[in-house]
């Protein structure tokens, strides 16, 4: 699933580009997720790393090059591809790395062309880990960075996914002894999280990016915790 933020202070100009990202991605049937900010700061709070940000560059409080700035102190992989008006700040864009520069009124046929270059980019970057799973369902193969979390209930493990939810006859055991070099982590007896789709931890909840609040085990808490941040602290230094 290929994660896209789109960040502009207008409103409607937010919406019209949500709007053709989900046509395009419907066009080409693969799954996306598009996130809506209005302001640098916001994108910076959310603290997700996407795949392709839409970023408006003349927005009040921090403009598009600072909220850029600042997202590349720890996100120096997704592709940003600036939306403005003004054709002054185009030279500026490419200090951060910009994937792609488009002028304002933005057109359909403009935002296809860039996503077409930006998903031929992404899908050729790297060879992404896929695991099949014997499943209710029938055999499945899924990207492991699609995978939320494993849950144990009644007797089966439901498979949390980008592209729904299977259900199989694994063992926590056995999934966490295959995926847990691939950042898999167990924060409770009944579910193993992928520690990439955390969105943040508070107190004993952890928040995942898909909505779903997991619970953290209070005796496992500190061991979890630090697990999270070494993950947090390996990623950022690969990036």
């Amino acid at each position: 699933m290929i994660k896209v933020a789109v960040c502009d202070d207008d409103k409607q100009v937010c919406a019209k580009l949500v709007t053709i990202v989900k046509e395009y991605f419907s066009d080409i049937e693969r799954a996306v997720w598009v996130a809506e900010f209005t302001s640098g700061s916001g994108l910076l709070k959310a603290n997700i790393r996407f795949d392709v940000i839409f970023l408006d560059i003349d927005m009040p409080g921090l403009n598009g090059i600072q909220t850029a700035k600042k997202l590349r102190n720890w996100d120096v992989n997704s592709k940003i591809i600036y939306i403005t008006n003004y054709g002054k700040y185009k030279s500026c864009a490419y200090q951060v790395h910009a994937f792609d520069y488009v002028e304002k009124p933005v057109r359909e046929c403009r935002i296809f062309d860039v996503l077409k270059e930006v998903v031929h980019y992404l899908d050729n970057a790297v060879e992404k880990q896929k695991y099949a799973f014997t499943t209710e369902e029938g055999v499945v193969t899924l990207e492991l960075d699609d995978i939320y979390y494993f849950e144990y209930m009644l007797r089966r493990v439901r498979i949390n996914t980008a592209q729904g939810n299977y259900t199989a006859t694994y063992s926590l055991k056995e999934l966490y002894g295959k995926f847990n070099k691939y950042n898999f982590e167990s924060p409770h007896k009944s579910f193993i999280i992928n520690m990439l789709h955390i969105k943040y931890i508070k107190g004993f909840d952890i928040l995942m990016e898909n909505g779903v609040t997991i619970p953290l085990a209070q005796k496992r808490a500190v061991e979890f915790k630090a697990k999270f941040n070494n993950f947090l602290q390996s990623t950022f230094d690969k990036i």
